[in-house]
């Protein structure tokens, strides 16, 4: 989970995983939680259902070692034993990542090359990605975690589900790596024909409209503010200068996506999104970004759920690594 999420993560497992006997912090980024029987494979089933927002990556634990008393040594040897109790299968992602400051004297890399070596020695085909099955090694700054888990229930492929994306030329704000780090995670893509018609609101500087323009979608962006020009030069964008309250006033214009990733509270935020609703054709998509700071994040997510539920069904919501005090939210019109 995000560092700054722990409180309300720790919460929201005790209120929601039935069976939970303790959750316990381990790294600035990564906790344990002690269940009487769920397995990570019962946690990712919940977390899309519920859905749980603060998890990002899930692993069942098979052993922990105090950094003291056991050196990478000690961790990698055990390797071939885990994975042997968890899966015949000998195709293996290799996932190793930090959480927090650690006392240990290799790094990340390092480590990765050694483990890897032990277990191709052993017989195991070893990458980094792209395998049905993952073992995680995740040193905290005291013990070191490791977890076999098949991927498809891990809710994120990459290593601590830590997402990394790189800035490229084109971009022209950074929050255009949220609405990127989406289209990873969640396929909202699927049902639009030929990807369609999408409105942005608050678009400026364009980030978001970028992306939906390059992925093939006819973009409306909403904004009384510039847009960059090299948004503008995009085929099928068309800026319409005004805010968000005019446009849903007086637009009669239907479409297949509508996204919002405005600074403005999380009830807000969830009533416009409704308000739009009938912007939206049938069973279309709208992904909207909460706002909730640090401070009753729950409630706010409740209550922006309980608004949300009037037009739309939730179909996904996750902090995701490139939110800040926010989580992203994918919702589906009704018919």
């Amino acid at each position: 989970m995000a560092a700054d999420s722990w409180p309300a993560a720790k919460d929201e497992l005790l209120r929601h995983v039935e069976d939970a006997v303790e959750v316990r912090r381990v790294g600035e980024e990564s906790a344990v939680i002690e269940t009487a029987h769920s397995t990570a494979r019962d946690l990712a089933v919940l977390a899309r259902r519920v859905p749980l927002v603060f998890p990002r990556h899930l692993t069942n634990v098979v052993a922990e070692y105090d950094h003291a008393a056991a050196g990478l040594e000690t961790v990698i040897d055990f390797l071939d034993t885990a994975i042997r109790e968890a899966t015949t299968d000998t195709q293996i992602a290799l996932q190793i990542w930090l959480s927090g400051k650690t006392a240990y004297k290799f790094s990340r890399h390092d480590a990765w090359e050694a483990a890897a070596q032990v277990l191709t020695d052993r017989g195991y085909q070893v990458t980094r990605t792209g395998r049905p099955v993952a073992v995680s090694i995740c040193f905290t700054p005291k013990t070191a975690i490791v977890g076999v888990n098949r991927v498809a229930d891990s809710l994120s492929s990459w290593p601590g589900g830590e997402v990394r994306l790189s800035k490229t030329p084109e971009q022209v704000s950074r929050a255009e790596f949220k609405l990127e780090e989406l289209f990873q995670a969640y396929p909202i893509d699927d049902g639009i024909a030929d990807k369609g018609t999408a409105l942005d609101y608050g678009a400026a500087p364009g980030g978001w409209t970028r992306i939906l323009a390059a992925r093939g979608y006819r973009t409306t962006a909403v904004d009384p503010g510039d847009l960059d020009p090299r948004v503008l030069a995009l085929p099928g964008v068309v800026h319409e200068r005004t805010t968000a309250g005019n446009f849903l006033r007086d637009s009669t214009a239907r479409f297949d996506l509508i996204v919002n990733d405005m600074k403005m509270s999380p009830d807000r935020s969830s009533r416009l999104m409704v308000d739009s609703a009938r912007l939206l054709k049938p069973f279309g998509v709208a992904v909207t970004t909460l706002k909730t700071g640090n401070h009753h994040v729950l409630e706010q997510v409740d209550e922006s759920f309980a608004i949300l539920g009037a037009a739309y069904d939730i179909e996904f919501a996750r902090q995701l690594r490139h939110n800040r005090n926010e989580l992203t939210v994918v919702l589906r019109r009704f018919g």
